[in-house]
């Protein structure tokens, strides 16, 4: 029997040969399983480009084929249309085909899951024919859940194959003489369906990488023409790996499934991605992959893609090498189209394209990697929207007023950031409608904007963790992450509450240890998030008690007692002051203020120190650095907005530059 991926000549091919009048061959149609019935043969362009180790790297709308675990990352309606020619050239002219549709929909925007459907048919030389109708779901388990990282899937398929009778079946052959007489095999039964199902697992591991199972023909239908007659599919296994940058995608699989002879068949795939983007004329994405697994099987694939707004365009060719011979290979041709805007991380890639790409403009011009601070007078209508929580318009007015000002990294780094909040919070509901997660998260973005990352990414941490169900605010959480390359705080998935309370919880534990020193700074932790935190006041207090500070201890527990409320507390909280104050001899101590709670001042700048600065920037625009000397001016104009020998320098360099 000779192996073709996706093909076993044997049941399918045999039957097609009969049907031309080879008779010797028929009693392979009532033989054992050759398993040549649907064979897995991928689906699209784009997987097969990357020799279908497509698994665990499900990200489109082809998911419904490869594994539905990935439908559940789709944040639009996708539809996808495809046709190939497979195994072109063979030498006895046989004519190999498949067409198929596939179409995902996400339910209330994701949330409940995402369905999908798919009808594929494949069909040898017009007188065989296999389709595949089914329906698929995906989902996504909720965040801080146990099994926030995992997705899972299932398929739900209906399997029908066909026949024609051509002349042949009303004069059977024997050996190479016609007879004359009715083929008693086929004649019978040239129809046969069944219900099949896949199931498809993928779990996240980080931000990049991901593994996935698939199991295919978990029923193992029995497609066999006619009753009494068995012809199962056997159950394939699939196991990958995928590794994704923002333009880069690594992916490898390792298949198996029971060959023809009873043994298994095992496949090895590894393959790869890359895209390489523009502004506005679309995507262009190259791939490839080899293979080799059991019975000879060798392969490599390539592909390539182009895509344009909302339409891709997708192509790839397969070779064997140790399987066929003489074919000119398998093409594969396939048209995508989304519906709705871009996604998030879309939108995320294109405000990247044109930081790059202003950057290349002054890539002569080595700037600091420092934000461009608001207090800069140019960018005072950019402020003052910040100020008013109108993020999504800031970014625009900032890439409007940047016409007027040199590029440089630190006014792109700040149009990054106002992109990345825009794109979530395009605006902030007003003071009196916030809740508590907003107005942290409120404080966290003006943290951020300025500049001062780990004061930003602890607000929104704690913001966050009131709100974890939030979806938006993760992702935004996560792009945070990467801006800073600071790490966020996260709560447990089991534990109800956020940052402030897990702190007070795990410091409950330490002081049960009596490890009274490590208690106090998780409630000083926890004091950080929530200033007014009574319960984390009296908490403190009582570590500063034990370990014997009683002016510190008077000092938390007076802070509690004017905080607090009831009458029975108060009456507890003011005998507890009282006897540390006895026992510290009456000594005082107050109690730090929380940074939240600091405000930033700026130490004046001495006149002497601006001439030096102004000096400074001169002799970089002597020397025909004017980059420098813009980062210097503006440094002036920082400290001293009003300075008009500052305003005037940048202003020529502003022209001189265009």
């Amino acid at each position: 029997m000779t192996r073709v991926k996706g093909l076993a000549i044997g049941g399918t091919a045999a039957l097609v040969l009969a049907l031309r009048g080879l008779t010797a061959l028929l009693a392979l149609l009532s033989a054992g399983p050759a398993f040549s019935a649907f064979e897995d043969l991928g689906f699209g362009a784009r997987a097969p480009g990357l020799g279908n180790a497509f698994t665990a790297a499900a990200d489109d709308v082809s998911a419904v084929h490869y594994n539905p675990a990935g439908l559940a990352g789709l944040e639009r309606v996708k539809f996808l249309a495809s046709h190939s020619l497979l195994h072109t050239g063979l030498s006895d002219g046989s004519s190999l085909g498949m067409t198929g549709m596939a179409m995902a929909v996400p339910l209330r925007g994701g949330k409940l899951g995402v369905m999908g459907g798919l009808w594929n048919q494949f069909s040898l030389s017009g007188v065989y024919a296999e389709r595949t109708m089914q329906l698929s779901y995906g989902y996504a388990f909720a965040p801080n859940t146990m099994l926030e990282n995992l997705s899972a899937g299932a398929s739900f398929k209906l399997l029908s194959r066909s026949f024609e009778r051509l002349e042949e079946t009303y004069d059977a052959m024997d050996g190479f003489l016609a007879t004359g007489q009715v083929d008693s095999v086929l004649i019978g039964a040239n129809a046969a369906s069944a219900m099949d199902l896949d199931l498809g697992f993928i779990y996240s591991l980080g931000k990049r990488y991901s593994a996935g199972l698939a199991l295919k023909s978990v029923l193992q239908p029995n497609v066999a023409f006619g009753d009494g007659a068995e012809d199962k599919l056997p159950m394939r296994t699939a196991i990958g790996a995928t590794y994704r940058a923002l333009w880069m995608t690594l992916s490898s699989e390792l298949r198996f499934s029971e060959g023809p002879t009873g043994e298994m068949d095992r496949d090895m795939i590894v393959a790869a991605e890359r895209v390489f983007p523009t502004l506005d004329k679309g995507e262009i994405s190259v791939r490839g992959s080899l293979g080799a697994g059991t019975r000879d099987f060798r392969q490599v694939t390539a592909g390539l893609s182009y895509k344009i707004n909302k339409i891709g365009f997708d192509y790839a060719f397969i070779l064997p090498l140790g399987t066929v011979k003489d074919t000119a290979g398998t093409h594969r041709m396939a048209m995508s189209y989304h519906f709705g805007g871009p996604t998030v991380e879309e939108q995320y890639e294109k405000d990247l394209l044109e930081q790059y790409q202003r950057l290349a403009e002054v890539s002569e011009y080595k700037s600091t990697r420092e934000l461009a601070s608001l207090e800069n007078p140019r960018l005072t209508g950019v402020k003052r929207l910040i100020m008013d929580e109108k993020y999504q318009t800031a970014a625009r007015t900032l890439m409007e007023e940047a016409k007027d000002l040199l590029p440089d990294a630190s006014l792109i780094n700040l149009s990054r950031r106002l992109n990345l909040t825009g794109q979530f919070y395009p605006a902030m509901p007003g003071e009196s409608e916030k809740e508590k997660w907003e107005n942290r998260l409120s404080q966290g973005i003006t943290h951020f904007l300025k500049g001062q990352d780990s004061r930003a990414v602890r607000e929104i941490s704690f913001a966050h963790s009131l709100n974890r169900d939030d979806a938006a605010l993760s992702r935004f959480l996560e792009g945070v992450e990467d801006m800073t390359h600071l790490k966020a705080e996260r709560v447990p998935a089991d534990f109800k509450g956020g940052l402030a309370l897990h702190r007070i919880k795990e410091s409950e534990i330490l002081y049960a240890q009596k490890n009274y020193d490590d208690a106090l700074r998780k409630l000083e932790d926890a004091l950080e998030y929530e200033p007014d935190n009574r319960d984390a006041m009296k908490k403190a207090g009582s570590c500063h008690y034990m370990m014997g500070n009683y002016a510190q201890a008077a000092g938390w527990w007076d802070k509690a007692l004017k905080a607090e409320t009831e009458p029975s507390e108060k009456s507890a909280l003011t005998k507890m002051v009282s006897e540390a104050r006895r026992k510290s001899g009456g000594a005082t101590w107050v109690p730090p203020v929380p940074e939240a709670e600091r405000e930033e001042k700026k130490p004046a700048t001495a006149p002497r120190e601006i001439e030096k600065l102004y000096q400074t920037g001169a002799d970089f625009y002597a020397k025909g650095e004017y980059g420098k000397a813009a980062d210097i001016f503006r440094r002036i104009l920082v400290l001293d907005p009003e300075n008009a020998q500052a305003k005037k320098a940048l202003e020529r360099i502003i022209r001189f530059s265009r």
